[in-house]
C-alpha cells in the first residue's frame, strides 16, 4: 500500500517511515514534517502525529476532487511500535478491500484463481499442488503471479483478495 508520513518531529518521522518499511506491507512512498502529500499523489494511507492530525482539512483527499480520501492513521505520542503498526495494519486491509472491486478477477488465469482459491481456504502450496496436479514451484510462480498483480505480500492479503474477488 502506497503510504504518506506526516509528522513535526524529525526523528519521530524517521522511526515511522523505518518500522513501516520494514514490518509492513506498506510502501512509503511520501514523508515529511510541514506538509501534506499533494493532491495528485495516489496515496491509500496516510500516518500523521496527533499534531498534524489537528489541522489536517476535511477536504484533503489523496488525488483530486472526487476520489475517496485515504484512510488516516493517528500515531499517539506514547503508541508503542505494535499500536503503530497493528493500527496500519487495520487500515491497510480496509484499503486492501476497497480496491479489490478495482481490479477483476479476470486480470488472474483461471489457473491462477484456482490456486489463490485453494490457498484462501488454507492449503500449503503442496497441498494445492497434490490437489491439481501440478508441482510445487508451479504453485509457487502462480501465487508471485497474483501477488504481483495485487501488490500484496502475505497470505492474509492473498485470502482477503479472493475472498473478495470469487465465493469460495
Amino acid at each position: 500500500m502506497r503510504t504518506a508520513i506526516c509528522e513535526r518531529q524529525p526523528l519521530v518521522l524517521m522511526g515511522l517511515a523505518h518500522l513501516l518499511s520494514a514490518q509492513s506491507s506498506c510502501d512509503v512512498v511520501f514523508t515529511s514534517t510541514d506538509a501534506l502529500p499533494g493532491a495528485g499523489d495516489r496515496i491509500d494511507v496516510l500516518v500523521v502525529g496527533e499534531s498534524v492530525a489537528a489541522g489536517l482539512p476535511e477536504t484533503w483527499t489523496r488525488s483530486g476532487a472526487g476520489d475517496e480520501m485515504p484512510d488516516v492513521v493517528v500515531v499517539r505520542p506514547d503508541a508503542t511500535a505494535e499500536e503503530v503498526l497493528r493500527s496500519v495494519s487495520e487500515a491497510v486491509a480496509r484499503s486492501s478491500t476497497a480496491s479489490v472491486t478495482d481490479r477483476p478477477a479476470a486480470a488472474l488465469s483461471p489457473r491462477e484463481q484456482e490456486v489463490l482459491r485453494f490457498i484462501a481456504l488454507g492449503m500449503t502450496h503442496g497441498q494445492v499442488a497434490r490437489r491439481i496436479g501440478i508441482s510445487h514451484h508451479t504453485v509457487d510462480t502462480y501465487v508471485k503471479r497474483v501477488r504481483s498483480k495485487f501488490s500484496v505480500g502475505n497470505k492474509a492479503e492473498l485470502t482477503r483478495i479472493a475472498l473478495g474477488l470469487m465465493p469460495l
